[in-house]
């Protein structure tokens, strides 16, 4: 039995349900000058200008429930085994010939390493215990490494698991290990902190973290993933109808290659249903994080009770100022297609209103979600010359409902 094997496919499974498939690698392959081939890494996951590097590292363990100081040792050579395996990942960042990547989906994605800019490496550890009765909670003295350039993150695949449960968003993920890396590097919490007491702060308590880090102090965080339990309850019932967003990306995936007509007056960037509108169009909802996909869900289905007034109800919204994009969120009595015109009009004019490159629409028939069709659109409005009539139509449309409101950071 291959028990590394099936410990990395635990691990890529966790990945692609949090982070999704799209941009999950498993074994990347590189040729080394001599023609060699090797790993980059266990896993990649590739997003925008992330780059997030996991190596998988078990360890069988002879002692069950007080380990020894010799198998302890065994085990941190162990790790620093799988952080000096990190060096492959640079010399797979230095290979010509590393250009391309084929993802969880089995599809095959160029990767472009100029655009590259930040890289986060992560140990996920798993003693393996021969007496599965009683097995020891192996507890690292330091877990994250935040004296290098590149943050390493040490986890055992109980405490990775389970952060994939509290941080199911490649964005929110990023900025657990983000915050992390600060605290330790600062060296305001223990150096052996649970990582669930560390995401308890980050979560719940934002402004004491920001003092912490802007008075430099130390505080002990042991048992605040506990103490917030109550919280962590209603943060589950809060975040709920955000998985709509990650049920649309897996729907518009299986929906790949299915023939659609579409009506000719629309100047498509990609024609609909193909793996090249499914990856524009991804990437937009992907980075969004939890919060994030609950406001935009939460705009929708307002959008679907005012429409129960009115033949046709939108909002559109930027999730910061600074943001070149857009979202619009459209429910209307329509047959789909004039639904899909409609869209497309709308969101030409709210990229002129919000100052926006592009703008990325969802719109549904006013009985969503009990009639679930709906239609995904990425309108790309950087280059586009809008006629004076349809600007004149958007101003009067926009004075008379305030649709977008900037969020208060």
């Amino acid at each position: 039995m291959n028990l590394g094997r099936e410990i990395e496919d635990v691990v890529e499974k966790l990945c692609k349900k949090s982070f999704f498939a799209d941009f999950t690698i498993r074994n990347p392959k590189y040729r080394k000058l001599g023609g060699e081939e090797k790993e980059a890494a266990d896993l990649l996951v590739v997003f925008n200008n992330t780059l997030l590097a996991i190596q998988v590292k078990s360890k069988q363990v002879d002692s069950s429930s007080h380990p020894c100081r010799i198998e302890l040792g065994r085990v941190s050579k162990s790790v620093d085994k799988a952080i000096h395996q990190f060096r492959a990942l640079t010399e797979a960042l230095n290979s010509p010939d590393l250009k391309s990547f084929r993802n969880a989906r089995g599809v095959e994605i160029a990767f472009e390493k100029n655009k590259i800019t930040e890289i986060i490496l992560v140990v996920v550890f798993v003693p393996i215990w021969p007496e599965k009765s009683k097995p020891a909670q192996i507890r690292f003295d330091t877990t994250c490494y935040p004296d290098g350039p590149i943050p390493i993150h040490l986890f055992t695949l109980r405490q990775f698991s389970l952060l994939m449960l509290l941080l199911d968003t490649l964005p929110d993920f990023i900025f657990y290990l983000t915050a992390r890396w600060m605290l330790h590097g600062e060296k305001l919490i223990p150096p052996d902190s649970d990582p669930a007491d560390e995401w308890a702060l980050a979560m719940f308590e934002r402004k004491k973290l920001i003092e912490m880090y802007e008075k430099k102090i130390f505080t002990d965080i042991t048992g605040l993933n506990k103490r917030h339990a109550p919280s962590l309850v209603e943060l589950e019932r809060k975040e709920k109808p955000s998985y709509f967003i990650d049920q649309l990306i897996e729907q518009l995936n299986a929906a790949i290659g299915s023939g659609e007509p579409v009506d000719k007056r629309f100047n498509l960037l990609a024609e609909p249903n193909s793996l090249k509108a499914y990856q524009m169009t991804i990437p937009y909802l992907a980075k969004l994080n939890r919060k994030d996909r609950g406001q935009l869900v939460e705009f929708l289905v307002n959008r679907v009770m005012q429409c129960q007034k009115q033949e046709i109800a939108f909002r559109g919204f930027k999730f910061s100022e600074e943001s070149d994009d857009a979202y619009l969120v459209l429910a209307a009595k329509f047959e789909r297609e004039e639904r899909r015109i409609a869209l497309s009009n709308i969101a030409m004019g709210m990229g002129h209103k919000l100052k926006a490159k592009t703008v990325i629409g969802i719109a549904v028939s006013s009985g969503w979600p009990d009639l679930p069709v709906y239609d995904v659109a990425v309108v790309d409005v950087s280059k586009l010359e809008l006629s004076s009539k349809l600007i004149e139509m958007t101003e009067i449309a926009f004075r008379k409902r305030p649709y977008f409101r900037p969020r208060q950071f």
